[in-house]
């Protein structure tokens, strides 16, 4: 794995750990200023309601998230990444677990890779 690809798995790493421990402060120090996600139910959203919805509401709690199948493309100060991930989560009390494709796009933002932009999909094979 490239140098690069270690500095994103990092990032995707650290993601996943603020998510799931739901550490706000440690995921908005990961999310770009003017992040944009849709996720795989096709709602949009900026960084505030990323963190609102996935770190504070409390209305799905992560329990794991996996990476695999990483690949990372270099695009000057950007990178371009596509994944597969595996998620585990509670939705109103209940254990749901889904694979998903993703593309994020991380950005360099004063020395360090910060997630920039993402779509998620549900995996083909589900």
């Amino acid at each position: 794995m490239s140098t690069l690809s270690n500095q994103i798995q990092r990032v995707l790493d650290a993601k996943a750990e603020a998510l799931v421990s739901r550490n706000a402060e440690a995921l908005a120090s990961l999310i770009h200023g003017d992040f944009t996600y849709v996720n795989a139910g096709g709602k949009i959203f900026d960084k505030s309601s990323y963190i609102e919805t996935y770190s504070l509401s409390g209305s799905l709690l992560f329990l794991e998230q996996r990476f695999s199948d990483l690949a990372v493309k270099a695009l000057g100060e950007c990178a371009v990444a596509t994944m597969s991930i595996a998620d585990t989560f509670l939705i109103d009390g209940q254990r749901v677990g889904g694979r998903f494709k993703s593309l994020c796009v991380f950005c360099l933002s004063s020395g360090r890779w910060q997630w920039a932009a993402g779509q998620t999909m549900k995996h083909p094979a589900e």
